[in-house]
Formats: structure tokens, C-alpha cells, sequence
């Protein structure tokens, strides 16, 4: 069995009482976050402290059960969390935590109908623009003229079109951020 041995260190009454306020925050005593810390450097992942993609080509189908025990506050927060984004409170921590282990978006229905929709536009976009090609390629005359005004649109909806999927994308970051 290892023997533990103390370390104490001196902090000044701000840093110490911002260091108490953050490790309340993580759920963890001011101990176990400074143990955690030192065991990060010394294994060197200090530098690299960023989920890494998942690389499974396959994905994971074995499960394993895992019980949490939250306060009354924490479960009804994820429940209305969860309510928001159409989805039971089980299924959010779960995209909680594939979200942070693995840097991947976890999206939710509302977020992968949007996408769909999104997607549909744009491939019609690219037909059309397929279609106008071809006719120019086979030397055909347009039977309408491609005009400035007709790519102004398509270039607005393209537009509309990525800002979407950003604003989707920036939302989904944000929701699963740890902080």
C-alpha cells in the first residue's frame, strides 16, 4: 500500500477562494482538483487537454450501465435542458458526454431535420447549376439568360444556406461545452 504524503502550498486570499469557487463548480474538493492537475502534467497531457475525434471506423455497439447520483437541482436542470432540445434527460447526458470524449457534434432531432433541409436546398442549387452547365457546354442557347441578377440569388441562398448550418453547428458547440 502507498503511504500519501501532504504538499500545502501558500495562496493568496483571491486565488484561493477563485480556485474554491471553480472546484465547487467541477463538483470536486480543492484537492482532488489540485491532484488531478498534477497528474495531468506529469503525464504530460497538460498540453493537450482537447477531446480527440473518435477514430472507430466501426462504431462501439457494447454498452455498459452507469449510475449518477445529482442533486434534486442538477436532475431537474438536465430534465428542462433536455425537454428544450426534444430529447429525455438519459439520451442528453449521453451527448453530453460522447460530445466531450469525442469533439464530435451530437445533434438532436430538431438540429438534423434543419440540416436535412438545408442540404435538400442545397442540391437542388447544384442541379441547377449542372444543368446550366451542360447546356453550355453543348454549345445549346439558354432558353433564359443567365443574368447577374439570377446568380445574385443563387449566391444569396448559398449564403443562407452556409450561415444556417454555422449557426446550427456554433449552437451544438456551445451546448455541450463543459465549463
Amino acid at each position: 500500500m502507498t503511504r500519501k504524503t501532504t504538499l500545502s502550498i501558500r495562496l493568496d486570499g483571491d486565488l484561493k477562494r477563485r480556485w474554491q469557487a471553480l472546484c465547487l463548480r467541477q463538483g470536486s474538493k480543492p484537492s482532488d482538483g489540485l491532484r488531478q492537475i498534477i497528474v495531468r502534467l506529469l503525464n504530460g497531457s497538460a498540453t493537450d487537454t482537447s477531446p480527440t475525434p473518435s477514430t472507430h471506423e466501426q462504431p462501439d455497439t457494447s454498452r455498459r450501465r452507469l449510475e449518477l447520483r445529482l442533486t434534486e437541482t442538477e436532475y431537474a436542470r438536465i430534465e428542462a435542458l433536455a425537454l428544450q432540445q426534444g430529447m429525455s434527460a438519459n439520451r442528453w447526458v449521453i451527448h453530453l458526454i460522447r460530445a466531450n470524449l469525442s469533439g464530435e457534434p451530437q445533434f438532436g432531432m430538431t438540429e438534423l431535420r434543419t440540416l436535412g433541409e438545408s442540404n435538400s436546398r442545397l442540391l437542388a442549387i447544384g442541379r441547377n447549376l449542372n444543368q446550366i452547365a451542360r447546356h453550355m457546354n453543348a454549345g445549346r442557347a439558354l432558353e433564359t439568360v443567365v443574368t447577374a441578377e439570377r446568380i445574385d440569388t443563387l449566391t444569396r441562398h448559398i449564403k443562407t444556406h452556409t450561415a444556417r448550418v454555422a449557426d446550427i453547428m456554433r449552437a451544438n458547440i456551445d451546448r455541450w461545452r463543459l465549463e
